[in-house]
């Protein structure tokens, strides 16, 4: 096999549909599908079970995806490093930010003293949703992500330092009739849509809120929004209400207000990394990225 066909294969099992694995490697389903057939005569077994409706790991390729599937993001970072060293170490760290959330604070700060420190190191920042923060830190396309910690605490390779701890808020525009309550449930807004981002966005968010509507005796009226973003300008025009943590950026606003609730999450403010990823610079990084309190 060669480095590119582990690429086929292991994003193949990741995803275990041909539309988004060829999405993924910008190439067509059919090319795929003759690239995975290549692999598997050449290797003499059948590495994925196909139907109409479903794609599923054989058993072989089970096995074979535990010892491949980090073998091209190790490769990528043995090039990076490679490069680094022919070109006088000159480097780039790619990190991932979440839609909505506030890092100016200490990310400007650990941005400016690094920069100073080690002049030859670059940095380009990019805002993602949970879900393609994640996708970032497995195709090696980021460094390091900021994000919540519910998201990434339990995804496979995938290393996370809490920055800062905090906690979800029911979101309602300044106009809605609750605004001046403080803490309430969230029975108490079961006539209210519920908006919350597409499953594509985040699968997670979503399956918390419900679940936790679902324990307090009702099914949430869900308005299903494709970003994050879309899901903030939704609650300040008061299309509906939403759960959303104290680092968005809509906290320090008047135009929403933050009421408190019983705990649906940990949407602490976590700083994650691919736990192969032990490029020292992006480590000595991730060291100075810390809040004070």
């Amino acid at each position: 096999m060669t480095i590119t066909q582990i690429q086929y294969f292991t994003t193949l099992a990741r995803y275990l549909n041909f539309t988004k694995a060829s999405e993924k490697m910008y190439i067509t389903q059919s090319a795929l599908s003759r690239q995975i057939a290549a692999i598997e005569k050449e290797l003499n077994m059948q590495l994925f079970v196909r139907t109409h409706h479903s794609v599923r790991l054989t058993p072989a390729g089970q096995s074979l995806y535990e010892r491949l599937k980090n073998v091209y993001n190790e490769y990528k970072n043995a090039l990076s490093d490679a490069r680094a060293i022919n070109e006088g170490y000159n480097q780039k760290i790619n990190i991932g930010l979440l839609d909505g959330c506030r890092v100016g604070d200490f990310l400007a700060p650990a941005l400016k003293t690094f920069s100073e420190k080690h002049q030859n190191v670059s940095f380009q920042l990019f805002w993602h949703s949970f879900n393609g923060l994640v996708e970032g830190l497995y195709d090696g396309t980021l460094d390091l992500a900021i994000t919540l910690y519910f998201d990434v605490k339990d995804k496979d390779n995938i290393s996370c330092r809490v920055l800062e701890k905090s906690r979800d808020h029911l979101v309602v525009s300044s106009h809605h009739p609750l605004a001046g309550e403080t803490s309430i449930c969230l029975a108490d807004i079961k006539e209210d849509p519920f908006i919350i981002v597409d499953t594509d966005d985040s699968l997670i968010s979503g399956e918390l809120i419900i679940a936790d509507c679902k324990r307090q005796g009702f099914y949430p009226k869900v308005m299903y929004s494709p970003s994050i973003h879309t899901s903030m300008l939704w609650i300040q025009a008061g299309l509906g209400v939403g759960i959303l943590d104290t680092r968005n950026i809509l906290y320090e606003t008047s135009v929403v207000k933050f009421l408190d609730i019983e705990p649906l999450s940990d949407p602490s403010l976590t700083l994650a990394w691919l736990r192969s990823n032990e490029d020292p610079v992006t480590a000595e990084f991730a060291d100075m990225l810390v809040i004070p309190h």
